[in-house]
């Protein structure tokens, strides 16, 4: 997939070249006065923001999504949502100064303007994502993993300026700041943010691309425009003074608050990346019913590649019985078996030339598999 032939691709890249100026700036800024809290910020973000990336690309269990879109997600997360969103809270919250009294702005500015433009911005990556690979968003997953991979680009940034404003208002000498806010923003709160916010507003927006002719252009809209409005409801009641009250009378109830804000936003998100794995197991069954029990696809190896686990557990096991060698083999047979499906997808009938060629493909290498096998 060449990126590069496609304009939004170029234009993505000038908005990054744009958000590093004022990104950029910023973090040299934090370096220069607070070396001590930007490097533990950036360590302590990168042992939990790498894992939870892991996780959210092995959401989609059949079509990992590219390397490259991964990284535009999380680039347009960190840098052009967060840059444009930073300007975008500034001249709102200037402008709410002048037309309502101190109080009120300083008590709901946050829930008023960061819902409408961090969440504006991050959901126009999403576009982005679309207009650069148009046919690598067909399943709902994809919206969500796009969705929340944006928000944990814009999350980890945003908290490093966090971290490192605890830290200067406690002095900038010790660390204890970063750590407490790291404790409080991530590992409490961490799964209330805007990895939710965006994955909610995903799953709206692969709705309303991948069911197009199967459902009115009214339906779509108005489904997408429901998961938009949840995506803006979530952050703004996270944002929101309630319960602030509630949350001053000790841990305890700090922690009860937090969940009573988000737990019902993450619930809805559970339940609708539960629907699309349930929507993308059953595509990938009907779209593999014609080659399970032959020599392509066995129904044994059929029952593996149907979950994640269950490959990674094969692979796992074959590469301790046959070596690191059979184990990466054995990964790539499972990938092109897959793969497989993907065909079905783009030719209507079974006995098509690419499809031929893609089982001939897998039929050598179970074959060269089974003498590295007999090899061992």
């Amino acid at each position: 997939m060449n990126l590069t032939r496609q304009p939004a691709y170029w234009l993505f890249v000038l908005l990054v070249l744009a958000g590093v100026g004022l990104v950029g700036v910023q973090q040299l800024s934090y370096f220069l006065s607070y070396p001590g809290a930007w490097f533990l910020s950036i360590l302590l973000l990168a042992a939990v923001a790498i894992p939870v990336g892991v996780i959210i690309y092995r959401m989609d269990q059949f079509e990992p999504e590219p390397a490259s879109l991964i990284v535009i997600a999380l680039l347009w997360g960190g840098v052009v949502a967060l840059a444009f969103a930073a300007i975008a809270n500034s001249a709102f919250l200037d402008f709410l100064q002048h037309v309502l009294p101190e109080k009120q702005v300083n008590a709901w500015g946050a829930a008023l303007v960061a819902p409408i433009d961090e969440e504006f911005y991050k959901g126009c990556g999403l576009v982005m994502i679309f207009l650069i690979a148009r046919n690598e968003i067909d399943s709902l997953m994809d919206g969500m993993v796009y969705g929340a991979m944006i928000g944990l680009g814009f999350q980890v940034m945003e908290n490093i300026q966090y971290f490192v404003h605890a830290a200067a208002q406690s002095g900038g000498a010790g660390l204890g700041g970063v750590v407490g806010t790291f404790f409080v923003r991530v590992l409490i709160a961490g799964l209330y943010s805007h990895m939710l916010f965006t994955g909610l507003a995903g799953f709206g927006f692969a709705y309303f691309i991948t069911r197009k002719g199967a459902r009115p252009w009214a339906t779509r809209a108005g489904v997408f425009a429901l998961f938009i409005l949840a995506a803006w409801a979530a952050h703004f009641v996270w944002n929101s003074p309630w319960l602030d009250s509630l949350a001053q009378g000790g841990a305890g109830a700090f922690i009860l608050s937090l969940v009573v804000k988000g737990l019902p936003f993450l619930a809805l998100l559970a339940i609708m990346g539960a629907l699309a794995r349930r929507r993308e197991s059953q595509a990938f069954e009907r779209l593999m019913a014609e080659e399970v029990g032959g020599d392509v696809v066995t129904a044994e190896e059929f029952q593996v590649l149907r979950s994640a686990r269950r490959r990674r557990r094969m692979v796992r096991s074959f590469k301790r019985r046959r070596g690191p060698a059979a184990g990466r083999l054995l990964k790539r047979v499972m990938r092109e078996q897959m793969n497989l499906a993907l065909f079905h997808t783009k030719v209507e009938q079974p006995g098509h030339p690419a499809v031929e060629a893609q089982r001939e493909k897998i039929r050598q290498m179970k074959t060269q598999l089974a003498h590295m096998a007999a090899a061992r």
